[in-house]
């Protein structure tokens, strides 16, 4: 993780390289977030309305169904900020490096399967009571009780929403482009707090934008922090090194892991390549197992 994350900040400016790739990571990081108008935006809304719905019985599940319905929505919000960051970081700005420099647009062998799958994205958001016999049929090869024929009301409707609102976002989205075209602004580095001669390295990182919320989580995620600050009236160098490792590797896993290790090397000098050892080991099993069976019959 922490690997990737840094040869991810090398990259930058690749928008203008890579236009295909970047608006269809776009739009599936907005798929993904579940975010109208597309096909995430349909699976949530069915599944808040089966927790509203249960809420709404003041049953038993009600005490399930609100903090369910409650993490699910910040999950979203995690999902969108998450994308957002990697977007960010990886399209926009100026590019970090000689090869996000040289970056070009991949082939259509290899465009043609991410057209596929956002086909896929607008497809289910558009025409969900289109597609739900489909869908229902395919659930029902599993279990014969998924299988429903009628689609949920809601979809039809939805189907709607979300089709105008799709017909709204490319008319603003061309608007906005025809506009930026028309004004022929400079172009400049983003944030480049008025250097004179600003670079690359100078500019706003997707960190700031999600260091907010990683602090709110810090007590959780134990970031690592090395700064040396500046020093004296004209200060030489300082620096600042923030490294966020993965919390279930880190305080899960890899100590997990260490106990295995350790058992799995104790065990393996039992091995000692030797038949008497082997033979010993044997009657000193039979006579444990041969105390159980007495201990358990005395008592």
């Amino acid at each position: 993780h922490a690997t990737g994350t840094r040869e991810m900040t090398r990259l930058g400016g690749l928008w203008r390289a890579m236009p295909w790739t970047a608006g269809l990571f776009t739009l599936g990081a907005i798929a993904i977030a579940g975010l109208p108008p597309l096909n995430g935006f349909v699976s949530e809304w069915l599944v808040y309305l089966g927790l509203f719905d249960a809420a709404a019985a003041r049953g038993p599940a009600a005490w399930a169904a609100m903090p369910a319905a409650i993490l699910l929505g910040l999950t979203g919000a995690l999902a969108l900020a998450t994308f957002a960051k990697a977007g960010t970081l990886v399209f926009l700005g100026a590019p970090r490096s000689a090869a996000a420099r040289q970056a070009r647009e991949s082939g259509p062998w290899m465009r043609a399967p991410m057209l596929v799958l956002a086909s896929g994205c607008v497809l289910l958001a558009l025409a969900p009571a289109w597609l739900w016999p489909i869908l229902s049929r395919t659930a029902g090869t599993w279990q014969s009780g998924w299988a429903i024929a009628a689609a949920p009301a809601p979809l039809g409707v939805l189907g709607l929403v979300q089709l105008t609102l799709a017909v709204l976002t490319l008319a603003a989205s061309a608007w906005l482009w025809r506009y930026a075209r028309a004004a022929a602004a400079p172009r400049r580095l983003t944030w480049d707090c008025g250097y004179a001669a600003p670079s690359a390295r100078m500019q706003y990182s997707s960190g700031s934008f999600a260091g907010i919320a990683a602090d709110w989580f810090a007590w959780f995620l134990l970031p690592v922090r090395q700064s040396r600050r500046p020093r004296g009236i004209f200060p030489a160098a300082a620096s600042l090194v923030e490294q966020w490792p993965d919390p279930v590797l880190a305080r899960i896993l890899t100590p997990a892991g260490g106990i295995v290790l350790r058992v799995s090397t104790a065990v393996r000098r039992l091995q000692h390549g030797r038949l008497q050892y082997y033979l010993l080991y044997v009657v000193i099993g039979m006579v444990a197992l041969g105390v159980l069976v007495l201990w358990g019959e005395g008592s």
